[in-house]
C-alpha cells in the first residue's frame, strides 16, 4: 500500500489485525561510538536530571499486517535523537502510540509543555508515548496496554473509563525517525471531567488541554501547530 503525506511526515494506514512481532535486538555499537553516546547521555542527564535509561521499543520492519522490531535502551535513542549521523549505526525506529481520545462533547488536544525536549508548544492528541517494556520479563508488545499506561500517566485517567480502538495508522517523524502508532478511544466522561483528572494528576507533559468540538474540527486541521499523527487521527474521525 502507498504512504500518502501529511507536511513531511509518511503516513501509512494500518490493518485493524497489525501486530508487534518481538526479534532479537541488533548488534550493539563499538567501544568508541558507546562512549559518544555515553557523552551526549551524561550531557542530557545534567540538563534534566529526571532522565531514565529505560527499555524501549525500536521497529526494523513495518507492513500494515506486522511491525516488527526489537527491545533498545533509551540512552541510545536519545543519542541518536540528538546526533541524527548516527542512525546509519544504530539504525533506530523508536515506536510510539499517540490515541485520540472522544469525550461526550467533543475531542482532546494538548499543548506539549514549552520546556519540553522535544515538540514544546505543539499541539497534540494525549495520550502519548514511547513503547516501554513496563513488567520485568514481559517481551511482548500490547498496544493497548500501552496506550492506556499513557492514559493513565498523562490525563490521569484508568483503564476502565476508556475504550481502546484498533490501530489505525503509522506516522514517521522526519528527523528523529520516531514511529507513531495512532489509536482511536472513547470515555463516558465529559471534557470537564477528563480535564479535572487530568489538573488532579500533577502532570506537566502538558500546558493546556483543549476541547475540539465538530463545529472547531476543521479549524484544528488548518493550524501549523497541531502534529501531523494527531491531525491524521482528527481527520479520520
Amino acid at each position: 500500500m502507498i504512504a500518502r503525506f501529511s507536511g513531511q511526515w509518511p503516513i501509512l494506514p494500518l490493518s485493524p489485525t497489525c501486530r508487534v512481532v518481538v526479534r532479537d535486538s541488533l548488534s550493539r555499537p563499538s567501544a568508541e561510538r558507546e562512549a559518544e553516546i555515553d557523552r551526549l547521555w551524561a550531557d542530557a542527564q545534567q540538563k534534566s536530571p529526571t532522565l531514565f535509561n529505560g527499555c524501549v521499543f525500536s521497529a526494523d520492519k513495518v507492513t500494515t499486517t506486522e511491525i516488527q522490531g526489537h527491545w533498545t535502551e533509551y540512552r541510545f535513542v536519545l543519542a541518536q535523537m540528538k546526533k541524527p549521523t548516527l542512525f546509519p549505526i544504530l539504525k533506530l525506529q523508536p515506536l510510539a502510540v499517540i490515541g485520540l481520545v472522544k469525550t461526550t462533547d467533543g475531542y482532546i488536544l494538548g499543548r506539549r509543555h514549552p520546556s519540553s525536549l522535544y515538540q514544546g508548544n505543539f499541539w497534540q492528541s494525549p495520550p502519548a508515548g514511547s513503547i516501554e517494556r513496563r513488567h520485568d520479563g514481559n517481551t511482548q508488545v500490547d498496544l493497548a496496554e500501552q496506550v492506556l499506561a499513557e492514559a493513565e500517566e498523562e490525563l490521569g485517567l484508568p483503564a476502565h473509563s476508556l475504550t481502546v480502538g484498533n490501530p489505525s495508522l503509522i506516522a514517521r517523524h522526519p528527523g528523529t525517525r520516531i514511529l507513531d502508532i495512532g489509536i482511536q478511544l472513547e470515555t463516558s466522561l465529559s471534557f470537564a471531567e477528563v480535564k479535572a483528572k487530568w489538573q488532579a494528576s500533577g502532570n506537566t507533559e502538558y500546558d493546556q488541554l483543549a476541547l475540539v468540538t465538530k463545529a472547531e474540527r476543521e479549524s484544528w486541521l488548518n493550524r501549523d501547530d497541531l502534529l501531523p499523527t494527531s491531525r491524521a487521527l482528527l481527520q479520520a474521525v
